[in-house]
């Protein structure tokens, strides 16, 4: 084969790679809100089947509900769930919400006095069964379920990044590493652990795990069944600057509140990534109120399919099944549910 047919073949092979690359999906999206009643303080959001869940931050009202559910076929209001206690079945506040394999139950994490309780959706006042963290599980502050009786969390204390813990409380593993994104070297595993804070999320297979970072720009992937673990970054690579402030347990970080926040929370398909993102400073927030205004959506391999621009600042963000709505918390004087539909032209929903 000669010089110039090399030529020929190389640059078609490499065109036809070049045009088989899919592009970018950017689009601007308007949401529609809708205001409840019921809901005092809203904090997180999920979708499950044609239900919305939306749990109460923990600062609300503990004579409240902290769970509600929102039909979403007609928008409807349908039933509050959860009673607030220290006492068997109820919770002190519900931090996170995940699914099983079907619609009958639910499971919420209670970050305050350490606690994984399953909720049937039948009874709507107290869990039906719950886990207490005890032992090593005890230093994991946000928690989810990686099989039927064994858990991975987030811990404050430990080289991994994520830790496999039973029911019971023993350590099973440790997968990752807590990244230093800093040039300093004088960080120990709880700075480490600061640092490194984010959004913990999977898919109800729970073959992935995410973690969206708020310090950086830098999502995480768990893959559950490969024991493989991935970190990239958003183009540049940013993080908060912050310093070590002596206390007197130790040395903690501190930020700089001048310097803006990253993802503020990310939800799991069984392919896809949704995670929102802030890039807004805390000073800002304050004054504005606007906290996050841009969807990114990855794949498990960690390239970005669509960057979606919303027309209104929100804190937590949900996606149904057929991923053609994407739903929000606003964060407004009044916050209502914020309801994002996705044209059919997208490549997500197409």
């Amino acid at each position: 084969m000669n010089r110039s047919l090399l030529i020929f073949v190389f640059t078609a092979f490499f065109g036809a790679c070049t045009e088989k690359k899919e592009k970018l999906v950017e689009l601007d999206l308007k949401g529609k809100k809708m205001v409840y009643k019921e809901l005092l303080n809203p904090d997180k959001v999920r979708v499950n089947g044609n239900n919305l869940y939306v749990l109460e931050s923990p600062s609300m009202d503990a004579m409240a509900s902290p769970i509600h559910v929102i039909e979403t076929r007609n928008n409807t209001y349908l039933k509050s769930f959860g009673t607030i206690g220290f006492g068997p079945g109820e919770i002190s506040d519900a931090s996170s919400i995940e699914f099983g394999s079907n619609d009958s139950s639910f499971y919420i994490y209670s970050s305050i006095d350490k606690k994984i309780s399953e909720f049937s959706f039948s009874n709507t006042d107290l869990a039906k069964h719950q886990v207490k963290q005890k032992g090593d599980f005890f230093k994991a502050y946000s928690v989810l379920r990686s099989g039927d009786s064994t858990f991975l969390g987030l811990t404050v204390d430990s080289p991994s990044r994520l830790v496999e813990f039973s029911a019971s409380g023993d350590s099973l593993a440790g997968y990752g590493d807590l990244e230093n994104f800093s040039e300093r070297t004088d960080l120990d595993y709880f700075n480490l652990s600061q640092m490194n804070m984010g959004w913990f999320a999977s898919n109800t297979s729970r073959t992935h795990f995410v973690i969206a970072n708020l310090f950086s720009n830098k999502i995480e992937i768990f893959d559950r069944d490969k024991l493989t673990f991935d970190r990239f970054y958003l183009s540049p690579k940013e993080y908060m600057k912050f310093d070590l402030i002596a206390e007197s347990s130790g040395y903690s970080v501190h930020w700089d509140l001048s310097s803006p926040y990253h993802f503020r929370d990310v939800v799991v398909t069984e392919d896809r990534i949704f995670a929102l993102y802030g890039g807004i400073s805390e000073a800002k927030i304050q004054t504005e109120s606007d906290i996050a205004k841009t969807v990114y959506v990855f794949s498990f391999a960690g390239e970005i399919i669509a960057k979606y621009s919303l027309d209104r600042s929100v804190k937590s963000i949900a996606v149904n099944k057929d991923l053609s709505k994407i739903y929000g918390i606003s964060t407004d004087s009044d916050p209502g549910i914020v309801e994002f539909e996705l044209p059919k032209s997208s490549k997500l929903n197409s």
